[in-house]
């Protein structure tokens, strides 16, 4: 064969394989779509999906009736903290009786009820392209799975800065690691999230002992030297920092903090040199196995997860999107992800550390700060 048939024979090939893998996308694209049609259309004789929801359940209480005129299907919602929602969860499943069809929440709920057998894959019902494709997502290669075998999706990724100062009585740049947190200026004038209890104080504790940012030792200097303040109220904590009670506050949640600095409080958060944990906990979405409304479950999920949910949940809790493609005009600008910025994965995300190794470090903190619990 010659040079130039050889070269017409290979045109010849890449013209085919393109054409092959077009339609290959064409196919695709006319699975999908035919898929969401019958979902859509079962899920609407449904009438209804259940959702058990913990921190975004207000706000999906009033779209309720959006989600409703776009896709004939009303969503009934249960509500509570964590903890109630897998007591619930396991009532019903030990008395025999399936209410739920998806569960929002915190790991530790969802780890529970999983091992339960609550929970099912969720990897065959997602069908939406825009919600497939993991180059839409802050993980890029893959979908924000948090477990293994993808029966729990998260849809938060933003960074938790633990510490937050109030900017009348500590200047911007004087804390810049944790270490500092000892020097004697701030003896007496630290607030910290309970780390004796899960939730937000024992995450941030966990996580960096785990990754090696701070250890043992650190905190146990605190404790015996920087006359700590301990707190279960989030709120309380915001409103002490914002009145200038205490000068730094430890993993007081963002939502409490953002709505103190938007009534004019000077609050400002600090970013340490060692590392910045992402969290994305109270955004962990399952399917319950034994669903009784499937395909409207379905239909929900793959809303919530769209582009159009994720503006709604955005909005809703001012946490940053998973999505890469979501406006952040709503966030504060201090708990978006910046680029350059090392990550550190927050402690109770991971199945393996909820199930068995959590108990492990909840030890480990009841006895660092056991002198503190109670004062």
């Amino acid at each position: 064969m010659n040079q130039s048939g050889g070269k017409y024979s290979i045109t010849i090939i890449l013209a085919i394989s393109v054409a092959v893998t077009l339609m290959g996308y064409v196919k695709a694209d006319a699975q999908w779509e035919a898929k969401w049609k019958t979902v859509l259309e079962a899920g609407k004789k449904e009438g209804k999906v259940s959702v058990y929801a913990s921190l975004i359940a207000p706000s999906l209480r009033k779209q309720a009736p959006i989600f409703k005129k776009q896709f004939g299907i009303d969503i009934e919602i249960t509500t509570g903290r964590g903890g109630d929602l897998s007591r619930k969860l396991r009532t019903e499943k030990t008395a025999g009786v399936n209410l739920a069809d998806v569960i929002i929440s915190g790991g530790n709920t969802f780890f529970a009820v999983k091992k339960l057998g609550v929970t099912t894959s969720m990897e065959d019902k997602l069908i939406l392209p825009e919600v497939t494709n993991p180059k839409l997502w802050y993980t890029l290669d893959r979908l924000p799975w948090t477990d293994e075998d993808k029966h729990v999706f998260h849809y938060f990724a933003y960074p938790n800065r633990d510490i937050s100062i109030n900017t009348d009585l500590v200047k911007p740049g004087e804390i810049q690691s944790w270490q500092d947190l000892l020097k004697p200026q701030y003896r007496g004038k630290i607030v910290w999230s309970d780390p004796s209890i899960p939730g937000s104080g024992f995450n941030g504790f966990a996580t960096n002992i785990i990754n090696k940012v701070t250890d043992e030792n650190f905190y146990r200097q605190l404790v015996a030297t920087q006359d700590i303040a301990l707190s279960r109220n989030l709120r309380q904590m915001a409103e002490w920092l914002a009145r200038g009670k205490y000068a730094v506050g430890v993993s007081v949640e963002g939502r409490p903090l953002a709505e103190m600095v938007n009534a004019g409080a000077h609050i400002s958060y600090v970013t340490v040199k060692e590392a910045t944990r992402l969290a994305f906990d109270a955004s962990n979405v399952g399917m319950a196995a034994q669903a009784p409304h499937p395909n409207a479950a379905i239909v929900f999920v793959n809303w919530l997860f769209s582009k159009e949910g994720q503006v709604f949940a955005q909005k809703a809790t001012n946490y940053m999107s998973a999505r890469n493609d979501i406006p952040t005009d709503e966030c504060d600008p201090q708990t978006m992800r910046v680029p350059g910025e090392r990550y550190i994965v927050g402690a109770n995300t991971m199945e393996k550390w909820v199930m068995n190794e959590q108990e492990k470090y909840l030890a480990l903190a009841k006895d660092i700060f056991g002198p503190l619990i109670g004062r």
